[in-house]
């Protein structure tokens, strides 16, 4: 039987043992990364949101280990020039992180409705505003801290528009920065 052995050189075999190592390192920090313990989730939580638009109230829910669905309704308005009422749903993962460290770092998307009151600045009309119907899109991210086993606070950051359903209509567009206070109920697993 003849063998066919094709040519190696130096660089070859140099890179052959650092996939190696590189597969060795990756498979023992995946190991050792699942066989921590985790901040796993309860079931369920209910909140107080501050958004750059409006405050309100929002509910979790969790459907995996890591995944939470979120309602929000906002009918506070905090800028008084862009009365703005928002209803939204969303769906966040969370980062797991090892039991002691009390923050789960979390991404997001989402999509709501608005119902908006934009006032008309420097216009001399007797009722100078608008009234516009909105849908949109927001997407971010989010660190939670634990503060009892029950109670967290959270912080965001998100790009949100809100597109008007009116064609001549303004858009709403930009940065949102979220605050808010939870309180977890039911099961953690």
């Amino acid at each position: 039987m003849i063998k066919l052995r094709l040519p190696t050189t130096k660089n070859e075999k140099r890179q052959t043992t650092s996939k190696f190592l590189i597969w060795l390192i990756a498979i023992g920090m995946s190991y050792v990364g699942f066989a921590q313990e985790i901040n796993p989730l309860y079931q369920h939580s209910i909140g107080y949101k501050y958004t750059t638009l409006c405050q309100g109230v929002s509910f979790r829910m969790k459907i995996e280990r890591s995944d939470l669905v979120e309602a929000f309704a906002g009918p506070i308005e905090n800028d008084p020039n862009k009365r703005t009422t928002v209803l939204g749903v969303r769906y966040l993962h969370t980062f797991l992180q090892e039991k002691d460290f009390p923050i789960n770092p979390y991404v997001f998307v989402g999509f709501g409705y608005a119902y908006s009151e934009i006032k008309h600045i420097g216009c001399k009309m007797k009722d100078p505003s608008d009234l516009f119907k909105l849908i949109g899109y927001s997407a971010g991210i989010g660190m939670e801290l634990k503060v009892t086993g029950r109670v967290s606070l959270n912080a965001e950051a998100a790009r949100m528009t809100l597109f008007n359903t009116n064609v001549k209509g303004p858009n709403l567009d930009g940065i949102s920065l979220n605050f808010g206070i939870n309180y977890s109920f039911g099961d953690m697993e």
